[in-house]
Formats: structure tokens, C-alpha cells, sequence
């Protein structure tokens, strides 16, 4: 046999014998699989029969607990009506429509959760639901409002409507609360619940109109409850009612009348100017109960009124013993010990108790802190005011009077400070008044004359005193910065209009007012008028603007000396008043008094840097005593910070051709005139120019449009007259003298060279 079949033959054998093999293994395994799949069917069948009982026993629980919830909802509404509630704003969530049905079920579950609420609940009592069905009907209601279904839209009854009327003033729920209990009270209009009901939402809205319909309505159903008396006179008094009083009698014939009502009764009186009624009402409540500290306040208030602030203390003295803490009894002591110098002592001690009691307001404060500068506690009082501000950082009437007194004092940056440190979302009338003076104060201090610097510094006045006026139309003191802005800005027609408007509204002392309606009434030319208001001023005080005001109108009649002496009394008593120091500076100029003139014109520098007119004024005492060059060098400056002023270009060519550089001076007189070709003097300078450099026919030109600017201008006359005259133009020099002599009929030389004009016109 061949080796190639002997190893084919074992091969065979080998694979037959493996196939056999595997062929008993996989045998075994089918009888495992088998024999495995017998014992898992036999565990699910005993499984499955395990969970068919447990399924029939929780479908049996199930059941009982169905028939145990029917029966709770059955036996207890409350729950019943949450159940059902909770249903329907689920149905609501997931309804996207108004659907009929469901607002049904939803009227039957608001219905039944209000049930258990007697519609003669007191009103306003909060037991009336618990928690779980009070937000259950916040939600339902929230769910009405997201629908716009309102009260009258669900087609409440009267009853359920009272109902839900009280569960709805539990939640704060006014509106639905007002139009329920309106539902309810077309059906009951003489229902005192319902009433009592819709005047105690008027008065939670604080609506005191309608709460004294409703309370009227009560007193028509109750006429003689003194409740309601006492409530209803106590809102009339509130409204500024006179009928209050009415009430207070009634109570007072029902002899149910209280020492607190006779006190109220005099208030009443008080108000209505009857003092002394007042006083008699007041002196019956303490003679029946002494022991009442609020009547023997208000008994105090009363008697300072009429002048017995003796009387007034006494009864401020009683009110501490019973009330130490009360701090309008320390706020009115402090006030009525103030004037008294030798008490000065015993005023601040009682300030200073008002203040810690947080009474008195601003007032108190700042009174406290004048009685602590009068005894020389400067820090202290400082401190005093910057305390109330960083405990009251929201009070707007604070902050703005002491940015106000800031800016009285010339501390303007710390005035402005004050202003930029108000809490973000405090407006105040106030504050707007301050920022306007704030900037009436900063013009002051940066004019350079022209009025067009003016009217765009000017601007943002008109607007901080019109953004005041827009929060509080009868503010006396914003009509009057207004009055102020316009007068400066030259609209004197509408700065006596708000002038008006500021009179009417501020008190008769003010003397602010007075000043300003003086000083509108020097710009109109009405300066008896103007005396009139300034003596009024005079009367009340504030001798600086006073002493200001009288220069002005002394300075209008061209009495220089006396406007001089005014001046210098002003700045005796207010060294750093701007106005009054510029104006008599021009006085003193007017009066040849340039040395003087210059004195105040560098310290008005030194005071308001920025104030370019000072300069101007400087660079012109400085031309009058023949400092033309350090008069250029500050028109120069002028000129820096306003290139459009075209007097300063005019006095800068001047001092040129004083410094014998006259090719300098034209460009300077040709901006002048282009910026303002009415300038009479920039045309009369260029006129001398010309002459200088022997254009004798453009300087003619130059004084003939001078005349034209200006039909006064005497030297302009002059020099016309004498060109024609020197080029033997006769005629034209006759008619040119005469001119002259319209002007100043005494002037000698004019009439001489007029005799020569006649000759040389007879010998022709």
C-alpha cells in the first residue's frame, strides 16, 4: 500500500471519528436546553399566577380607595370643591381654547370651595379659608384672568358672589373682591356686610373718594354708630372737608363724643382759620383729659399760631412730661427756644432729640445744625446734616437743601457732588431747582460777554427748571429760576410771565422774589417799579442782593457814585458776589478810576478763572492806564477760549496800533465786523486804521458805516466831518458838522470849522 493512501485512509478515520464526537456533545446540550426550558416554563406559569392575585387584590384596594375618596368628597365640600378645582386648572392648563364645559365646572368648583363662608364674615378676617384652598383659588383665579372670564362673565349668584367676594379680598385680590361684592350688593343694596366690605377695599386702594361713598352709604343704613362717625370725620378732615365738623357735633349731641373728638373737632376749626374756636375745643378735651399728650401738641401748635409761643412752651412742656418720646413735642420746643439767644442751649438739646426721634424732617436738621454752627461747632454741624443724608439717602428734599446751601456758600463742586450722588430712581422737584441754580451759578462764573456763551450755558437752566415744573407745576421757586434763565437769555417777555406765575405762588417775605421781579423790572426801563420790589425786598432781609439790586438801578439812572457805594456795600457783606463786583468795576472804570477798576477786575480773575468777561474787563482797565501789552496778552486768552467775540477782537487791534503794529490790527477788525457787521466801534476802529496808513477814502467809508450802526457815535462824526473838510469838500463838511452838532450842539470845534465850511461856501 502506498503511503499516500495509508495517510488518505487515516485521515478519514480521524475526521469520522471527531464527527462523532461532536455530534454526541451537541446531543447533550439539546437535552439541557430541553430539560432547562421545562423548569423556566413551570417558574413563569407559578410567577404569572402569583401576579394575577396581586393585580385582582390591588384592583379590590384600588376600589376601596375610589369608594373612600367618594365618600370624603361626599361628606366634606372643602375638599370636595380643592378636588375639583385641581381638576379644572388641569383641564385649563392643557385646553387651549375657552371651552363652555369646563368654564361650567369651573364655576361649580369656585362655588363649592367658598361654600364654607358665611356672608356675614367679618371683613377682612383671615381664617376664612385654609392655606391649601386659598391657592388652589389664587390659581383658579389666575387661570380666569389668563382667559379674560371676569366675575360678571362666570354668571356668579348674588350669594356666591359675597362669598367669593371675601375670599377674594383674603387673597388681595381687589379687583375680583370690588366686582364680586358689586354683583352681590345689586342684589342687597342695604347689606351692611357688603357695604363695610367695599369701603374697606377703597380704603386698602387707598381711593378716599370712593371710600366715602361706600361710608356714606353705611351711615345711611347705621345713621348714629359712632364708628362711623368718627371714621366719616376723620376722612372729611383728611379731604379738607368742612362737613368733618358736622360729624364731630353729632357725636357730641349723641353724647358719645371722646376727649380725641373734641381734639379733632379743633384741629378742625384750626384749619378752617377759626383759631380761637379751635382753641375753646382744644381747652375742653384737656380740661375733661389732661392726660392726653397729642391735645396738648396740638394745644401748643395752636397757641404758637396765634403768636403765645410763652403759652405754646408751657403746653410743649406738659405733652414731654406725659410722652418723652414724642418728637414733635422736642421738634416745636426747639423751634420756639431757637429765637431766644440765651436759650440757644436748651434749643439744641431739644433738636437734638427731635432728630434722634426722627421728627421735624429737614427743618429739624437743619435747625439743629445752625444752633451747633452758632456755638461754634462747625464740624459738628457738618456732621449733623451728612448724617441725616446717609441715614435718609433717598430723602430728595434733604439733599437738594444741602446742595442749595452748598451753592449759597460758592462750594460749587460739592453742591454738584451731591447732585451726582443721588440714588438711581429719586426724582425730586427739588433737585432739579438746585442743578438749575447750579448752573445759573457756573454762568455766572464762565460769561464772556457776548450773550451767545450765554444762551448755550443758559440752556441746560431752562431745562433742569422746566424738568422740575414738569413734577410740580406750582412750585414757586422753579417759576422763578425760570423768570431768572429768560431774563438773562433777554426773553423779558416771558421771564414776566413766569415772574407772575412765581409771585402767586411764593410767600409775601420771599425775598427772592422781590429781588428778581427788580431786576426784570431795570431791564424793561420800569425803575420806580424796580425801587418798589427791591423796598419790599429790603423789608425781609438778604441785604447783599439788596444792596446788588440798588447799584443796578443807581447804575441805570447814571448815578455812578451812589451805584459805586451800593456796590462796595454788597461786597462788604458778600466778598465773592460776582455781578456785583463786575458791575462796579465797570463803575469805577465809568468814573476814571482805572486803578481801582483793575483791583476788582483781578480779583474777579482770581475768584472765576473762567470768567472771560473778567478778563475783558482787566484787558480794559488795563488799556485806560496804558498796559497794552499785558492787555493783548489777555484778549488773546479771551479770544482762546471765545474766537467769536467780536468786542475782543476790536480792543486787540486797538492795543496793536497802540503798540505801533497797525499791519496787526486789520485781521482782527475784519473778523470783528464779519462776525457782527452792526458793531459800530470795530468799524470806527478800522477807520482810524485806515487813517494811520493814509487810506483816508476807506477810512471815510469805515466812519460813514459806523454812523450808520450807531447815529450817536460822536468821534465817528467827527472824523467824517474832518476828512471831507480836509479834502476841501466844503458842502459835504458843512452837512457833516451840522451832524456833529445834532449831536453835541455845544461842541466848539464843530462850530468853528462849521463858520469856515460858510465862508469858503460864499467866497465859492
Amino acid at each position: 500500500m502506498e503511503p499516500i493512501t495509508a495517510a488518505f485512509g487515516l485521515a478519514c478515520i480521524a475526521a469520522s471519528g471527531g464527527a462523532g464526537f461532536w455530534l454526541k456533545k451537541v446531543d447533550e446540550r439539546l437535552t439541557n436546553v430541553n430539560e432547562t426550558s421545562v423548569v423556566l416554563q413551570q417558574a413563569q406559569s407559578a410567577h404569572f399566577t402569583h401576579l394575577n392575585n396581586e393585580v385582582g387584590a390591588l384592583q379590590q384596594h384600588v376600589q376601596q380607595m375610589t369608594e373612600l375618596v367618594a365618600a370624603l368628597r361626599a361628606t366634606n365640600p372643602e375638599m370636595h370643591g380643592a378636588i375639583l378645582a385641581h381638576e379644572i386648572i388641569t383641564a385649563f392648563e392643557h385646553s387651549s381654547e375657552e371651552d363652555r364645559t369646563i368654564t361650567g365646572q369651573a364655576l361649580a368648583a369656585l362655588e363649592t370651595l367658598v361654600a364654607s363662608i358665611s356672608t356675614e364674615a367679618t371683613v377682612g378676617d383671615e381664617g376664612l379659608l385654609s392655606a391649601t384652598s386659598a391657592s388652589l383659588l389664587g390659581r383658579l383665579l389666575l387661570a380666569f384672568d389668563s382667559r379674560d372670564i371676569t366675575a360678571l362673565g362666570l354668571g356668579l349668584n348674588p350669594v356666591a358672589a359675597h362669598r367669593l367676594g371675601h375670599a377674594s379680598l383674603l387673597l388681595a385680590r381687589f379687583d375680583w373682591a370690588e366686582s364680586c361684592f358689586g354683583i352681590a350688593y345689586r342684589s342687597s343694596p342695604g347689606n351692611a356686610n357688603i357695604l363695610e366690605a367695599l369701603e374697606h377695599i377703597a380704603l386698602l386702594k387707598g381711593d378716599d373718594e370712593v371710600r366715602r361713598h361706600w361710608l356714606e352709604a353705611r351711615m345711611t343704613v347705621h345713621p348714629d354708630q359712632p364708628d362711623l362717625l368718627r371714621s366719616h370725620a376723620h376722612l372729611l378732615a383728611k379731604l379738607g372737608d368742612a362737613d368733618a365738623e358736622r360729624d364731630v357735633l353729632r357725636l357730641e349731641a349723641l353724647g358719645v363724643d371722646t376727649a380725641a373728638d373734641r381734639s379733632l373737632l379743633s384741629g378742625l376749626r384750626a384749619r378752617a382759620g377759626s383759631r380761637s374756636e379751635a382753641l375753646e375745643a382744644i381747652e375742653q378735651a384737656l380740661a375733661k383729659d389732661p392726660h392726653q399728650s397729642a391735645d396738648w401738641l396740638s394745644y401748643a401748635h395752636l397757641l404758637n399760631e396765634e403768636g403765645e409761643s410763652g403759652k405754646a412752651h408751657q403746653a410743649v412742656e406738659r405733652c414731654l412730661e406725659l410722652d418723652r418720646q414724642s418728637g414733635q413735642a422736642w421738634a416745636l420746643s426747639a423751634q420756639l427756644l431757637a429765637p431766644q439767644g440765651n436759650r440757644a442751649k436748651e434749643a439744641l438739646k431739644a433738636a437734638t432729640h427731635a432728630v434722634a426721634l426722627d421728627a421735624g424732617g429737614p427743618d429739624l436738621l437743619f435747625l439743629k445744625s445752625d444752633l451747633q454752627h452758632a456755638e461754634g461747632a462747625i464740624t459738628a454741624a457738618e456732621e449733623t446734616l451728612e448724617k441725616g443724608l446717609l441715614k435718609s439717602p433717598d430723602n430728595a428734599e434733604l439733599r437738594a437743601r444741602m446742595a442749595s446751601r452748598k451753592l449759597l456758600e460758592g462750594h460749587h463742586e460739592a453742591a454738584q457732588k451731591l447732585l451726582d450722588e443721588t440714588p438711581f430712581g429719586i426724582d425730586h422737584a427739588l433737585l432739579h431747582v438746585v442743578e438749575g441754580r447750579l448752573h445759573l451759578a457756573l454762568c455766572d462764573r464762565a460769561r464772556d460777554g457776548t450773550g451767545q456763551t450765554d444762551s448755550i450755558l443758559l440752556a441746560d437752566a431752562v431745562s433742569s427748571f422746566e424738568g422740575a415744573l414738569k413734577l410740580d407745576r406750582e412750585l414757586g421757586v422753579a417759576w422763578l429760576g425760570l423768570a431768572r434763565t429768560k431774563r438773562l437769555l433777554k426773553d423779558l417777555e416771558g421771564a414776566s410771565e413766569d415772574m407772575n406765575r412765581a409771585m402767586r405762588l411764593l410767600p409775601e417775605q420771599d425775598p427772592s422774589a422781590s429781588a428778581e421781579a427788580a431786576l426784570l423790572a431795570i431791564e424793561m426801563d420800569d425803575l420806580s417799579t424796580a425801587s418798589k420790589h427791591i423796598d419790599a425786598a429790603d423789608v425781609h432781609g438778604n441785604s447783599v442782593t439788596v444792596a446788588y439790586v440798588r447799584g443796578n438801578i443807581a447804575l441805570r439812572r447814571g448815578q455812578f457814585e451812589k451805584a459805586l457805594g451800593h456796590y462796595t456795600d454788597a461786597l462788604k457783606i458778600g466778598p465773592n458776589h460776582i455781578r456785583a463786583r463786575m458791575n462796579r468795576c465797570s463803575t469805577l472804570m465809568a468814573l476814571n478810576q482805572n486803578k481801582k477798576a483793575l483791583d476788582d477786575a483781578q480779583i474777579l480773575v482770581d475768584l472765576a478763572p473762567a470768567l472771560m468777561l473778567a478778563r475783558l474787563r482787566r484787558s480794559e482797565a488795563m488799556m485806560q492806564l496804558g498796559e497794552w501789552s499785558q492787555a493783548r496778552d489777555d484778549l488773546k486768552i479771551v479770544l482762546d477760549a471765545s474766537p467769536h467775540h467780536y468786542q475782543a477782537l476790536t480792543e486787540l487791534a486797538s492795543c496793536y496800533m497802540a503798540l505801533e503794529r497797525p499791519e496787526r490790527a486789520e485781521n482782527p477788525l475784519n473778523e470783528a465786523i464779519r462776525l457782527q457787521p452792526n458793531y459800530a466801534p470795530a468799524w470806527h476802529q478800522r477807520g482810524i486804521l485806515y487813517l494811520e496808513i493814509e487810506r483816508n477814502e476807506n477810512a471815510l467809508h469805515d466812519f460813514e458805516a459806523a454812523v450808520r450802526c450807531d447815529g450817536s457815535h460822536l468821534d465817528a462824526r467827527l472824523r467824517i466831518a474832518a476828512i471831507h473838510h480836509q479834502a476841501e469838500r466844503f458842502d459835504q463838511a458843512e452837512a457833516a458838522w451840522r451832524a456833529v452838532l445834532t449831536v453835541d450842539q455845544d461842541h466848539t470845534v464843530a462850530r468853528a470849522r462849521l463858520a469856515e465850511c460858510e465862508v469858503q461856501l460864499l467866497k465859492a
